[in-house]
């Protein structure tokens, strides 16, 4: 029913022409999955972020790094009950693949603000290339914490099945719409 890609991914420009290294803020940065349910819906899932990091040099994005890991078997449907229903063997199998994880492999700045992350996303023990396109929201020191910041938007789309999750197929969406929000702090 629902799945994920990381969901998962990160990186903007920062204002030092120095590498730096970012958490994810955990309150504020989500993966959101959505399948089609039937015709009748687009049913979606939210994602927690377990652990979430992104290297970055502002002069030089291609050396970008990012690794998030997603807890699956946190996944929120808004039900309990359809939670232990796709957390179950047939579905993502949470007992045995609790989280999902993004790692990329390559960052390719398209824009003033916009970038293309590719990366290998490993879901219920299958490993595929995944790509994100991305958009840098801001970057910048926080308003609160003072230290560098950034924060940015992402989409991909891929194939429940290919990961092992084909049930239902195809009266529920074998593609899955991934958007991504990421706000991450330096230090």
């Amino acid at each position: 029913r629902t799945l994920i890609a990381l969901a998962s991914l990160a990186f903007a420009a920062g204002a030092h022409a120095e590498t730096l290294n970012y958490s994810f803020d955990k309150v504020h940065s989500q993966v959101h999955a959505s399948v089609n349910h039937l015709g009748f819906s687009n049913s979606t899932a939210r994602f927690h972020i377990k652990d979430g990091s992104l290297s970055l040099d502002a002069s030089d994005w291609s050396g970008a790094k990012v690794d998030v890991s997603l807890d699956v078997a946190g996944i929120d449907l808004g039900d309990a009950t359809w939670r232990e229903h796709v957390s179950a063997e047939k579905w993502f199998n949470t007992a045995i693949y609790p989280e999902a994880r993004f790692v990329s492999t390559q960052v390719v700045k398209t824009g003033e603000k916009t970038l293309t992350i590719t990366g290998d996303l490993t879901l219920k023990g299958k490993t595929l290339p995944v790509t994100l396109e991305a958009t840098l929201n801001q970057a910048g020191p926080h308003p609160f914490s003072k230290k560098p910041a950034v924060g940015f938007s992402a989409t991909t789309r891929f194939k429940r099945s290919e990961f092992g999750l084909a049930e239902y197929v195809p009266a529920v969406s074998d593609e899955v719409s991934v958007r991504i929000e990421v706000e991450a702090s330096a230090g």
